[in-house]
């Protein structure tokens, strides 16, 4: 069943009834004791000490001793899909590959978290709940939080600092297609910032090839530019100059690649417009309708 893909070194596969959990070793002693099979009821026991994450849905954190915490993250649908699935999912093994594709990039020197455990609950075959936890990195925030602490008048130092972030992720992420990864979901809240340095992380959806083509690099770089653009528009402190110096960053000397930025930047605008016009669009139904959940 799980045989289409490599297990990671250090991670064991394990069974236990009808969920299957995939496990780093120097945690595995500690979580199966902890009944970790049986999530929720770990989560419940947990309950004094949990802290949450925003995200789709919270991402609860858990204290494991030693000053470290896990934070767990529960796989679910978007948009109308959220009210009718419930989380659950039909087929595949979308932790596991997820787990996998972490330790990869991880195994890569590029910096992400460390991935601890994924789990894979059948429901009912060929349905199926999935959850990943990984190590939590202490005072992180994303790079939404980060340009809304620096402001819109930022001091000398902070703006030098925004200056050299947005330059950590520009090679960050350069070094990261550079290695053939491709990211399913490349936006602002997918890039942690801790004391300058920069960290990719949800890499549900992605993949890697020995080499990535420049149409898929380009479309993680405009995908990312989108999500910039939209925030920007909620009055988020990120200039067009700020932007162009992250572009300019990623092409580095390779003269080539800024010149295939610049042609695709051209060719961007009409799409950039339609978004826009789909951005107003659901400001309009999220004023009008306040539970209205909002687009991807």
């Amino acid at each position: 069943m799980f045989r289409d893909f490599p297990i990671p070194p250090g991670f064991s596969l394990i069974q236990k009834g009808k969920v299957f959990l995939l496990i780093r070793e120097t945690y595995k002693d500690y979580l199966l004791q902890q009944g970790i099979e049986d999530l929720q009821s770990f989560l419940r026991r947990n309950k004094g000490t949990i802290r949450y994450w925003t995200g789709r849905t919270p991402h609860p954190s858990v204290p494991i001793g030693g000053g470290r915490r896990i934070v767990v993250r529960f796989y679910s649908h978007g948009g109308l899909l959220q009210a009718f699935s419930k989380g659950n999912y039909l087929l595949g093994s979308r932790s596991f590959r997820e787990l996998v594709l972490t330790e990869a990039v991880r195994s890569s020197g590029i910096a992400t978290i460390e991935p601890i455990a994924a789990i894979h609950q059948f429901v009912l075959f060929p349905f199926y709940r999935a959850s990943l936890l990984s190590l939590e990195i202490p005072e992180a925030m994303n790079l939404i939080q980060y340009f809304q602490k620096i402001g819109n008048l930022p001091s000398p130092e902070d703006l030098i600092s925004k200056r050299r972030t947005i330059r950590s992720c520009a090679l960050l992420l350069r070094r990261f297609h550079q290695a053939g990864f491709f990211h399913g979901d490349l936006q602002l809240k997918n890039i942690l910032i801790v004391e300058g340095q920069p960290f990719l992380i949800d890499f549900d959806r992605s993949y890697r090839r020995p080499m990535l083509s420049i149409k898929e690099r380009m479309r993680n770089l405009f995908r990312l530019n989108r999500s910039a653009e939209k925030w920007k528009r909620l009055e988020l402190a990120i200039t067009r100059t700020d932007r162009l110096r992250f572009f300019l960053a990623y092409s580095g000397d390779d003269i080539n690649m800024w010149e295939t930025m610049r042609r695709a930047l051209r060719t961007y605008s009409l799409r950039s417009f339609l978004y826009r016009c789909r951005w107003t669009i659901e400001k309009i139904v999220r004023t009008s309708n306040p539970t209205q959940p909002p687009l991807i």
